[in-house]
């Protein structure tokens, strides 16, 4: 059967409409888990809106390759510690990775994981079933 599956292309996402291998039900529940906290879900929306001009050229960060945890700090207004734990349990549902840049950690959306959770979405809705209605004897 089809599932839509989507891909990135030039930033956007775009959804085609392709075959899929069965559903891992334990990593779609902690991919679901991790985006259905308020702060985690709002972390994928900044990491989704991220890099911006302003945040590529700040001077405490240097190049940037994703969002740097100052910025996310400062678009949360939480502490650090909350943050980390927030980020490590989008890094286990495989929807963040971290990258090191010296002294600097940058995030950024996995786009495979995003598509395994538009993927475990799609499989809920219900599928098409023909139904043959016999003519009644006559």
């Amino acid at each position: 059967s089809a599932f839509f599956n989507p891909t990135w292309q030039a930033g956007n996402l775009v959804l085609c409409l392709l075959d899929s291998k069965p559903m891992d039900e334990a990593m779609a529940v902690v991919r679901l888990k991790a985006l259905a906290d308020p702060t985690r879900l709002k972390l994928v929306s900044i990491l989704a809106e991220l890099p911006d001009d302003h945040t590529v050229f700040d001077p405490r960060c240097g190049t940037a390759y994703g969002v740097c945890f100052c910025h996310l700090e400062d678009r949360l207004g939480l502490s650090a510690p909350t943050i980390s734990h927030h980020l490590k349990a989008l890094r286990e549902a495989g929807l963040v990775e971290a990258v090191r840049v010296g002294k600097w950690t940058y995030y950024r959306l996995l786009a495979l994981g995003i598509e395994r959770v538009l993927n475990d979405v799609a499989r809920l809705r219900p599928k098409p079933k023909l139904i043959q209605i016999e003519g009644e004897a006559g």
